[in-house]
């Protein structure tokens, strides 16, 4: 391959338009393809307003005008508008906010503007914009190349063509590239034809907005659940008013009554809390710079039991940097070796590595290392040969001083079984037998015992014209120095492993490293476990590999289809798997993950698309922040799914019980509507915000595949909504005597509206007690709760409010009292909370 010139055109030149072009070329507005998630409220509103329920309560409302009961229509239309409004703005934001993760996550493209490389997203490309690809990235548009260097597609995601394609420039459909398809390998240059939705990607997105996007399995087991409890809903909300009838009461009374009850019981929100805790939830891992691209993960990230990490970039800071060169004589016999011999090898390494592009973000990081601390005094080299994993090499011919010099750096051991000499002290050449190879071996052995990348520097005098390719040509070399690169371990990582282990999650590193380089970087991280080399473990059987693995360790060389077939097995076993990855070839392992983590600042295009989760900042600490922040979702939507199902076995004891002794119900329709109102707000709106127990990282993890309403989840709902019950229920009982029915009905609303708070934030913590701090760390729930006290409290104070909702005055005591019970009656459940381990 000839070498390119960073001046060069393909890899750095000015090109490209202008400010004032790309502003013209926008003036029609900006093609933009644009996300089915980002509804309008009005479209949710619409949504909201034709549900099933939501249509009976309007027949209700209806009914009631039809008999003249048009203060009570005007109280059911008003909390209609409501709760329609509230569920719509929530279902919006929630769905803005999912939008908005995928577009943080979303590719960016590198174009030339104004003479220099911006990076921007997708949709702000224009025609006649030229761009820059390179292996790993995704061609943002549709644009015809002008110049490539061994460029290799992969159109399969948008043609099907399973074979990669070589694309060069030219005329016809060799050089023309189609948006969505992706670099595979080398570089390349190309003018945009089409943007937006009249490219490639844009008709195939038009498409896409026509379908429904796929349920996650957690909505799945919500919808199932909800269909569940439905029966058992509709059979109360029908019982219920038989048994009324029956009894004496009211034709009228007992079928709005049988509206407003299934209205209220049937548990239309369960399927919607996934989407509003999840995906409003999932926001917050923006702050924390992890992007959720799919919803699942944000479910699944608190289930993971095995983390299979890469080290540069994740565990280290990615900041390369040459830190020591060591001359042959130096080496071999500790001889002191003279300045003029390091600076052979620099100047050797230099003329092997790449030249780094104007833009350092697409340059190999030690050949960038290897630039940056040395000062050009050879020539350029007439010809390079890149590294490659087979060779494990790469080389450069230069000329010095006359003589034509083969230049190579690579691997320790794979430049010296190449290697036949070693540049003396006197600089001669003395043949390296076996025991000078041991000295080199051991002297590159204690240079990655502390943690650094060694290199082993090496060079061929070419005589007469130099023929054929790098196999021919690197061999028989001189062994001339070694070079040592350091990446500092980022000083968050060991806290962030010790998080991690703690918490039931194993965590091994997966690197392509050298072996004793992985496991100076393991030691200080703190994953603990053997090293293992890469070639030693393909004789293993999955269930070895997986038994390993699930210990934690560290395999070194491993090569991508190493990654893969280790991801295979532990998920094979049982293992719930995050694996991270940069490159292309890191995607099938990020596919076949649990939770495919991709980089967000060195990843390719590929690797972020075919990942779950994208680390804003590369760093592993983000990793663990995220899985603790995965738990934290999780445990509040089953906190929100109990709550919200015990205020619904609240409401149906305390009307099933009345029913059956004889009594008048204790709520009247309108009420039961008002109820629902503040119900409903507390489950979807106030759960989304509750803050952390603290102790989610020092628990084991969850078992995917353990139903979400298991025993405890079921305890729970039946303590809560049977004390809820009793308390409203028992003021009821005890004022229907002394006040009649409609003085028992307001103690009662009134108790409930308190109860029901009180019970809201007793549930928002399962395994702590609530104190002075954690009552004011959910801001949302406080306001909550506090409305639906001062609500309570208005109906108590308020004879035109009290009216509204069929309510009437009360002695100030029986009023006080409800409260207090209301306050008081559902603290006993803080006497049965327990930390658990898990």
């Amino acid at each position: 391959m000839s070498d390119a010139h960073p001046a060069s055109p393909l890899f750095g030149a000015s090109r490209g338009l202008t400010s004032a072009e790309v502003a013209a070329r926008r003036a029609g507005g900006r093609s933009r393809v644009r996300s089915s998630l980002r509804r309008s409220v009005r479209k949710h509103l619409r949504s909201s307003l034709t549900e099933r329920l939501v249509l009976l309560l309007l027949v209700v409302a209806v009914i009631y005008t039809l008999l003249g009961e048009f203060r009570d229509a005007g109280v059911i239309f008003a909390v209609v508008a409501v709760v329609a409004g509230m569920e719509a703005w929530t279902e919006w934001r929630a769905s803005r906010a999912i939008a908005s993760l995928t577009t943080l996550s979303a590719p960016r493209a590198l174009v030339w503007r104004d003479h220099q490389l911006h990076e921007v997203p997708p949709d702000h490309l224009v025609e006649d914009d030229v761009i820059l690809l390179s292996s790993g990235s995704r061609v943002p548009a549709d644009a015809r190349l002008i110049e490539a260097d061994d460029l290799l597609v992969d159109e399969s995601l948008v043609t099907g063509e399973s074979q990669p394609v070589e694309r060069r420039p030219g005329v016809g459909e060799r050089a023309e590239l189609k948006a969505g398809t992706h670099v595979l390998r080398g570089r390349g240059t190309a003018v945009v034809t089409a943007v937006g939705e009249n490219s490639t990607l844009g008709r195939v997105a038009g498409l896409v907005q026509r379908a429904d996007a796929q349920q996650t399995p957690l909505q799945r087991r919500m919808e199932e659940l909800a269909r569940g409890l439905l029966i058992v809903a509709v059979t109360v909300s029908v019982v219920i008013p038989l048994i009324g009838l029956i009894r004496g009461q009211d034709l009228r009374q007992m079928v709005l009554t049988a509206l407003t009850l299934a209205f209220a019981t049937v548990p239309e929100e369960l399927p919607v809390l996934v989407v509003v805790v999840l995906g409003l939830g999932s926001v917050r891992l923006v702050r924390d710079g992890a992007i959720i691209r799919r919803l699942p993960a944000a479910e699944t990230l608190g289930a993971t039991t095995l983390i299979c990490t890469d080290k540069t970039g994740t565990l280290t800071e990615n900041r390369i940097s040459l830190a020591e060169a060591v001359s042959a004589s130096q080496v071999v016999q500790s001889r002191a070796g003279r300045p003029g011999q390091l600076d052979r090898v620099n100047q050797l390494a230099r003329a092997a590595s790449e030249p780094p592009p104007e833009d350092s973000r697409l340059a190999d990081p030690l050949d960038l290392a290897v630039w940056q601390a040395t000062e050009p005094i050879w020539p350029a080299p007439m010809v390079r040969f890149g590294f490659d994993g087979s060779r494990r090499l790469a080389s450069g011919l230069v000329e010095v001083g006359g003589d034509l010099v083969l230049a190579v750096k690579g691997a320790p051991e794979a430049v010296l079984v190449r290697t036949a000499w070693w540049r003396s002290a006197a600089d001669g050449f003395e043949p390296l037998g076996p025991d000078l190879r041991s000295q080199v071996a051991a002297a590159a052995a204690e240079l990655t015992a502390g943690g650094a990348r060694v290199l082993a520097v090496g060079s061929r005098a070419i005589e007469g014209a130099p023929r054929g390719g790098p196999s021919q040509l690197e061999r028989e070399l001189v062994f001339e120095g070694l070079l040592a690169f350091s990446d500092p371990l980022r000083p968050e990582v060991p806290e962030a492993v010790r998080q991690l282990t703690s918490a039931g999650v194993a965590v091994t590193m997966v690197t392509g490293d050298q072996p004793a380089t992985a496991a100076a970087v393991a030691r200080a991280a703190g994953v603990a476990g053997p090293t293992f080399i890469a070639a030693q473990t393909r004789g293993w059987s999955d269930a070895e590999l997986a038994a390993h693995t699930a210990r934690g360790c560290v395999v070194a060389r491993a090569r991508p289809e190493d990654k893969l077939r280790i991801v295979q097995a532990a998920a094979a076993a049982g293992q719930v798997v995050a694996v991270t990855g940069d490159g292309v070839n890191d995607a099938p392992a990020l596919e076949a993950a649990a939770i495919g983590v991709a980089m967000g600042r060195t990843g390719s295009d590929i690797a972020r698309e075919a990942a779950d989760l994208v680390l804003a900042d590369d760093s592993f600490a983000t990793l663990a922040r995220a899985a603790a922040e995965g738990r934290r979702l999780y445990e509040n939507l089953r906190k929100a799914v109990r709550y919200y199902l015990a205020v619904k076995l609240a409401l149906i004891v305390v009307s099933l019980v009345p029913a059956l002794t004889g009594r008048p119900l204790p709520f009247d329709p309108v009420q039961i509507v008002v109820l629902e109102l503040f119900m409903d707000l507390g489950a979807s709106v106030a759960y989304v915000n509750q803050p952390s127990e603290t102790d989610e990282m020092r628990r084991r993890p969850r078992d995917p595949r353990a139903r979400l309403l298991d025993r405890r989840l079921v305890a729970g709902i039946v303590a809560g909504g049977l004390t809820l019950a009793v308390v409203a229920g028992g003021v009821y009982v005890a004022a229907l005597g002394p006040l009649g029915t409609q003085g028992a009905r307001t103690l009662a609303l009134v108790c409930w509206l308190v109860g029901h708070a009180t019970l809201g934030i007793v549930m928002a913590w399962e395994r702590r007690q609530v104190g002075f701090r954690r009552l004011l760390a959910n801001p949302a729930m406080l306001v909550w709760a506090g409305a639906s006290t001062a609500f309570a409290l208005a109906l108590l104070l308020s004879a035109p409010l009290a009216a509204l909702v069929h309510a009437g005055p009360v002695p100030p005591a029986a009023g006080a009292a409800a409260v207090l019970a209301g306050l008081l009656g559902p603290l006993w459940l803080e006497a049965t909370k327990r930390p658990r381990a898990g």
